[in-house]
């Protein structure tokens, strides 16, 4: 039997692969904790409709084993891009609660500018605005005013069916006004992983999550190892249709062999 590097962490997407609409899959909690018992555990999402602290509290009321540096956000990458440049005048397309939360990590920032004033766009996935909210966004971007997303999805998981995501809004923006985001920070982006690839070798990392064009992708550009449970959005015809699949797919997270990634086996 070949061995591989064992794996020493467990990276876990949350929309559509441990739960739907903040249902947990079958046996996806008791899964997660018994991971959890032999190597660290972590979550990666690309919904920034919540908070860091939305996740961390549903996650604990769900059961699943929360460590203090488990969440993994978009939002983090977005706010240090900001310090990187500079910035100060951000124009923030974004849910209140989450306005809220960015505002509070640097009471410095104006995320409300005038137009004259806007030096930068940040779109979240903001799922209650009206649209003179639409608007105000469309008034900035219009002007060149460089703008950045947090992600890229086209389509966010709904127990009803998929709802539009960020990746709408840009296609929104560009039949209108022609422009496009200089930058996203979500996956596929693989500088999500750069604190735990500080950590870890990226073939001891194991990411585990249901979208082929962010998921897949991401453990692709990183290097690490992946599983794709058909649960969320990926469905087994859309696997036929490609020449590169993932190594491993399962229908749940339940169904994982987990002990023989942490014994090097597979």
């Amino acid at each position: 039997m070949q061995k591989h590097c064992p794996v020493k962490a467990v990276v876990f997407d949350l929309d559509g692969t441990l739960y739907l609409s903040g249902r947990p899959y079958p046996k996806a909690v008791k899964t997660v904790c018994r991971v959890a018992k032999q190597v660290p555990v972590y979550y990666l999402s690309n919904n920034t409709s919540k908070s860091p602290v939305f996740y961390e509290n549903r996650l604990k009321v769900m059961g699943l084993p929360l460590a203090d540096d488990a969440i993994i956000s978009a939002l983090y990458l977005s706010l240090d891009a900001i310090h990187e440049e500079g910035i100060k005048n951000v124009f923030f397309f974004a849910n209140p609660e989450v306005t809220e939360w960015f505002a509070a990590q640097d009471p410095t920032l104006n995320l409300r500018p005038d137009v004259a004033d806007t030096e930068l766009v940040l779109i979240a996935y903001h799922n209650s605005f009206d649209y003179r909210e639409l608007c105000e966004l469309s008034f900035r971007v219009q002007r060149k005013i460089p703008f950045w997303v947090t992600h890229t999805d086209f389509v966010c998981p709904d127990a009803n069916g998929p709802v539009p995501d960020i990746g709408s809004f840009m296609a929104l923006l560009k039949t209108a006004y022609g422009v496009e985001p200089e930058r996203s920070f979500g996956k596929p982006n693989p500088a999500m992983l750069s604190g735990l690839l500080k950590k870890y070798k990226p073939e001891e990392i194991l990411f585990v999550g249901d979208r082929l064009y962010t998921d897949f992708e991401l453990a692709k550009r990183s290097g690490c190892r992946f599983v794709l449970p058909l649960c969320g959005e990926t469905k087994q015809q859309d696997l036929d249709k490609l020449v590169d699949k993932p190594e491993f797919v399962v229908d749940m997270v339940s169904d994982i062999d987990f002990e023989s990634f942490f014994k090097g086996e597979i």
